[in-house]
């Protein structure tokens, strides 16, 4: 599936309301996107292979292709109807988003999108740009690894290079007898093999940048994850890592114009023990931790995409009141449905909810933001919360 690299250069201006945007994956963020673009006066088209998905429940018209041949056909059918399209999931093959920017505008670009599937790529990309990521070198056998061992010392994290998420193909390594039993596992010779960060925090950032190169970052988020899945978000971040904010900025900046990233992406950081912060990952959409957003700030994540993807102004984004999310997993459900009366009942607390049917144990079904004074406040609140509803 070939096609010309980008239409961007016949775009307007700006897509004013009434436009079409195309978003391709059909999950809980493209929902919220949806539901944001609507707002705002613009139409949203799914393309996504499943029936039912959360972003279709949300979108004015779902693009759903019946099998592996009508993939291009379907794809084509959209791309005659938006004005735009962009992305709700990484894992899309990126000739799909090549093919939809022969005829308009993909933001961002398949070339970006590329850089965030592969780790190897995205590490190798953000270093050689001098951008601080954890010490990593590739490996493709147990023999590289050991020598990657002897030069990054053990433990060391593996990680596929592609189609990882959520703590899913990858493993900590902390001797050459346990790389034996795991090696095998990770399914894969295509490895990234990453030093151990002593982290005193993991923190996010979010960041939009529209095509006239306008760009705004959302403040830093700090996160705690449960099973290599977020679990709560705060903002503001506990104290000690708030002279942090300007450096991120800068990182984030520095990111969407070095690779010309139109729309909105993620940034995911270590807080090492001595201070630095160092590159996790980037995530090419909008990101969980940035939930926090819709109650709390002025301008949401959401918001913030569209405006990117249309080169809308972007606005200043301004935290309303401290405070913290909590993801609603699949195991909140194992005892049938929840009673959501005490989330009800709390005026500080807003519940999100997916439309999706079927809970499994680490899906994501839901979160819940709660506001208060503080958000460390807001942050047990919101754990209190969850905990009422098992």
């Amino acid at each position: 599936m070939t096609a010309p690299q980008s239409s961007e250069s016949n775009t307007k201006d700006y897509l004013p309301p009434g436009s079409w945007i195309g978003i391709l994956g059909g999950g809980q963020l493209g929902r919220m996107f949806a539901h944001a673009a609507q707002r705002m006066g613009y139409h949203v088209a799914v393309y996504e292979t499943q029936a039912g998905c959360p972003a279709a429940q949300a979108a004015d018209q779902h693009f759903l292709p019946k099998d592996e041949a009508d993939v291009a056909v379907t794809l084509d059918a959209m791309v005659q109807r938006c004005d735009v399209t962009t992305l709700e999931f990484e894992n899309v093959d990126a000739d799909l988003v090549r093919r939809a920017a022969a005829n308009i505008p993909a933001r961002p670009r398949a070339e970006f999108l590329e850089l965030c599937q592969n780790r190897i790529r995205e590490k190798g990309s953000l270093s050689e740009a001098g951008f601080p990521t954890t010490p990593f070198l590739p490996v493709h056998s147990e023999e590289e690894v050991l020598q990657a061992a002897a030069e990054l010392g053990w433990p060391l994290v593996l990680k596929t290079a592609t189609n990882g998420y959520d703590g899913k193909g990858q493993a900590i390594v902390r001797s050459a007898e346990q790389l034996t039993e795991v090696w095998p596992k990770l399914g894969s010779e295509d490895i990234i093999a990453e030093q151990w960060i002593e982290f005193e925090a993991e923190v996010s950032m979010i960041a939009a940048r529209n095509a006239r190169g306008d760009i705004q970052c959302f403040p830093l988020f700090e996160n705690d994850h449960e099973n290599h899945i977020l679990f709560v978000t705060r903002c503001p971040t506990s104290p000690q890592f708030r002279g942090l904010e300007i450096e991120a900025r800068e990182i984030c900046s520095g990111i969407a114009e070095k690779f010309s990233v139109v729309g909105l992406f993620c940034v995911e950081f270590f807080v090492a023990k001595d201070g630095r912060l160092l590159i996790n990952e980037i995530a090419p959409r909008p990101h969980n931790s940035g939930h926090v957003t819709m109650d709390a700030f002025q301008v949401t994540q959401f918001d913030q995409h569209v405006r990117a993807v249309c080169n809308l102004p972007l606005l200043t984004p301004e935290q309303i009141r401290p405070a913290a999310m909590v993801n609603l997993l699949g195991d909140v459900w194992t005892m049938g449905e929840p009673n959501w009366r005490p989330v009800l009942q709390s005026p500080n607390a807003h519940l999100h909810l997916y439309g999706k049917v079927q809970a499994r144990e680490g899906r994501k079904m839901g979160h819940i933001n709660v506001l208060d004074n503080d958000s460390t406040t807001a942050a047990n609140l919101a754990k209190g919360l969850r905990q009422k509803l098992l």
